[in-house]
């Protein structure tokens, strides 16, 4: 850069010279007062006016014609000066233009060196701090095992203890064990719901009786398929499994320590068997329909004797089986002639006019 500076003040004074020389050079020729070049010598002794010649030698001619060659000469010196300074220009301006290139490449070689030195101490402070850390837990640590002695061992056998919980409370939550131990109990349920429906000699019963959850009714199978309760007829079927529904449920609780209520009440389930209103006050219904409630009391009075005394079921109905002496000693309440459930004094005119039905409580 500073031979280009030079160079550049060089120019500038060799065209300051330049501009003199051509004053000069152009004064001199400018009246055409001085002859050519090359007739200097021969026209000497001549009047460089008037052309006449003189007495005596005048040089001063001589001399201004030879100062005028001169100027231009250097004239000419000048004008080839020029393309000389333009090639050592051109050298000059490619050497700086390399220099900027290598000093480019030193700045970049510079900023990756200072972004790797920051993420070098980046990740000296991060180990720093995890020295640190590491140092206050340990120091806390023996803290802790000085002061407490066995307490952080102890924690550690609550924390095994609390995960094997955890793990067996997982087990417990898996579907499918679920499923499996809810099938398992409706099996049971099932058979209790066969065997008493076939002391009442209910139909579809001969392939088994269940208990459907999903669809919450009773299912019989047969050798066509499923058959819901729906789909079965007669009232007597349709009342009599209800019946061994609710008994076997309640079984299956009590036999099983579950937190159900220990008591059934059932509001006429011999209704399908009194077609008339003077049946149902007489109590009485003919040889085959005894022999069904007679099944239907009997069933009841078997499974309450099995969980005597955590089960009771209380019956309200128009049955009297007066020739079963144990069905006698069972009723409580005898709610005819006159004698009801709720006293007479308790009702107002309108209802001591309506008629009331007859029935036994056991």
């Amino acid at each position: 850069m500073d031979d280009r500076a030079l160079l550049l003040d060089r120019a500038e004074s060799e065209r300051d010279f330049a501009d003199a020389v051509e004053l000069h050079a152009g004064r001199l020729t400018s009246l055409e007062l001085l002859p050519a070049a090359e007739n200097v010598e021969a026209e000497h002794n001549a009047c460089p006016v008037c052309g006449s010649g003189l007495d005596v030698s005048d040089p001063t001619a001589t001399a201004l014609a030879e100062r005028l060659q001169e100027l231009r000469s250097e004239l000419t010196l000048l004008e080839a000066a020029p393309e000389s300074r333009r090639r050592v220009l051109i050298a000059i301006e490619t050497e700086a233009d390399r220099l900027r290139q290598e000093l480019g490449a030193v700045e970049a070689a510079v900023a990756a060196l200072d972004a790797a030195d920051q993420t070098a101490r980046a990740q000296r402070e991060a180990d720093a701090a995890k020295n640190y850390t590491r140092g206050r837990i340990g120091a806390f640590l023996e803290v802790i095992t000085e002061n407490a002695g066995g307490s952080l061992e102890r924690l550690r056998r609550n924390l095994a203890m609390a995960n094997q919980r955890v793990d067996q409370l997982l087990a417990e939550l898996n579907p499918d064990e679920d499923r499996e131990q809810l099938l398992s109990r409706l099996n049971i349920i099932g058979r209790t719901m066969t065997d008493l429906a076939r002391r009442l000699e209910l139909e579809h019963v001969e392939n088994g009786v269940r208990l459907d959850l999903a669809n919450l009714t009773v299912v019989t199978d047969t050798s066509n398929g499923p058959l819901p309760l729906q789909r079965i007829g007669s009232a007597a079927n349709w009342i009599g499994y209800h019946l061994v529904t609710h008994l076997a449920l309640h079984q299956f609780f009590v036999e099983n320590d579950r937190p159900v209520p220990r008591f059934l009440m059932i509001d006429q389930p011999t209704q399908a068997f009194y077609p008339s209103d003077s049946a149902k006050n007489e109590g009485a219904v003919n040889d085959a329909d005894r022999t069904a409630v007679l099944a239907m009391f009997t069933v009841m009075r078997d499974v309450v004797e099995a969980l005597t005394p955590r089960m009771q079921v209380i019956v309200s109905d128009h049955a009297d089986l007066a020739d079963e002496v144990w069905f006698q000693d069972a009723v409580r309440h005898r709610w005819r002639e006159g004698i009801r459930l709720i006293p007479t004094e308790w009702l107002g005119d309108e209802d001591e006019a309506a008629p009331s039905p007859s029935a036994d409580e056991s």
